[in-house]
């Protein structure tokens, strides 16, 4: 990797940090976001290391989409990927099965982020009551940070699950590499 490729990753993860913390301080020093980091998801993950990495890449996608002059609302995909799953803390509690936490923690992510910030701005508020979509019963964003938030959850998630996997199964890729490499040379013969 070149010097200028790290310089430009250095500086892309310094402005996420510094956008995280502008926007976003409150939120992350809040007692949900402290509680986040101790309640199971996706398997292996926490609801606030998927949260981190759900802001985290909402914001690449925002920073490259703002070098093709394309605007989008900073603030507002902060503080939506920040408490987009905080609806789903106490899970066990509130919810009798996976699928009515999926269909319902939109609504009470919403709830949380208005005890923690205020009034939501419509663009927030649609990021988190979206951010589910296609799946559950959250309908279509209808704002572009929505859609942005929205496909850097179903992106955090996909690595949480193949992360957690990994996790449990550290020599699946050893044996799948092995089952693709026979199926080649019996499709050869």
């Amino acid at each position: 990797m070149s010097k200028q490729t790290k310089d430009r990753r250095a500086e892309k993860k310094e402005r996420i940090q510094r956008d995280l913390a502008l926007y976003g301080n409150g939120i992350l020093d809040s007692d949900e976001m402290q509680s986040a980091f101790s309640q199971k998801h996706h398997t292996l993950s926490t609801v606030g290391d998927h949260t981190l990495r759900v802001a985290r890449k909402s914001l690449s996608i925002c920073y490259t989409l703002q070098k093709l002059h394309i605007r989008t609302d900073i603030r507002a995909v902060v503080t939506g990927a920040l408490c987009h799953d905080l609806g789903i803390l106490g899970r066990d509690e509130k919810y009798g099965s996976e699928r009515e936490c999926s269909r319902q923690h939109p609504a009470h992510s919403v709830q949380v982020a208005e005890k923690l910030v205020g009034e939501l701005p419509e663009k927030t508020e649609d990021i988190i009551s979206h951010h589910m979509w296609p799946g559950g019963n959250s309908g279509i964003p209808r704002s572009r940070e929505a859609l942005i938030v929205s496909a850097a959850d179903k992106l955090a998630a996909v690595e949480d699950f193949v992360a957690g996997y990994r996790e449990k199964r550290p020599g699946v890729r050893h044996v799948v590499r092995e089952a693709l490499h026979r199926t080649k040379h019996t499709d050869a013969e």
